[in-house]
This record gives structure tokens, sequence and C-alpha cells, in this order.
């Protein structure tokens, strides 16, 4: 049986992921290819994607690419991103499509890092 993760909000249906998310930190920045800068924050993170909460409601919807820039443990990354679900108070959730082979690495790093990190803080 599936058992949802007591420090977040995350429903069942998120627990079903292929990869689990950790709680993060950070700044964003994203836009949909060609329309004006937006800004967030990252709140959690996988290799695949993450949420974002932004400052505004975007009206973005499912299937929007976007060229997303995000820090998290002072490291920078971009990438192509597609918005995967809209939540109600506005966050995205958003799959990573497009990642240099050297950002996938830090990448890979960075989720050790918040592996262990939630590790113990749980």
């Amino acid at each position: 049986m599936l058992q949802a993760d007591k420090s977040s909000t995350m429903s069942l249906v998120d627990e079903r992921r292929r990869v689990p998310r950790y709680r993060c930190s950070g700044p964003s920045d994203f836009r949909i290819l060609g329309w004006h800068l937006r800004r967030g924050r990252i709140l959690n993170l996988c290799l695949d994607g993450c949420l974002i909460a932004p400052r505004q409601l975007t009206g973005y919807e499912p299937g929007d690419l976007l060229d997303l820039r995000f820090e998290v443990n002072h490291l920078s990354f971009r990438a192509v991103a597609v918005v995967r679900s809209v939540h109600n108070d506005g966050a995205l959730g958003v799959e990573i499509l497009n990642l240099s082979g050297r950002n996938r690495t830090q990448l890979r790093e960075l989720i050790a890092e918040l592996a262990v990190s939630d590790t113990l803080n749980t």
C-alpha cells in the first residue's frame, strides 16, 4: 500500500512518480518561449521535474513549453520544460524535457544531496 509523505501535502498520485521528489528551495525564472519573464520559487525537485510556486498567477496550462531557470544550493540550471499540472494555488508541476549533459550530472549530484538531507530531517 502507498503511504503519503507525512512531511508534505503531496497526494497519493504524486507518490506514484517514477522517481521521488525532494523538498528544496530556491529562486526560479520561467517563461513560455517568447513571452515575458515570470519569477517564483522552486518547492521540490527530482530528476524528471519540479514544482514551482510563481509570485503571480500565470495563466499557463498543461502542455505549455517553458524556458526554465532555477537555483538550488547555489547550483544554477537551465532547461526546456513542459507544464504537466497547474494546482489550485497556481503552483506549476513541470517536467524537464531538455537538460545539458553537464547539468544532468549536476542535477543527479544535487538530488543525492537532497535525499541525504531529507533523510536526516525526518
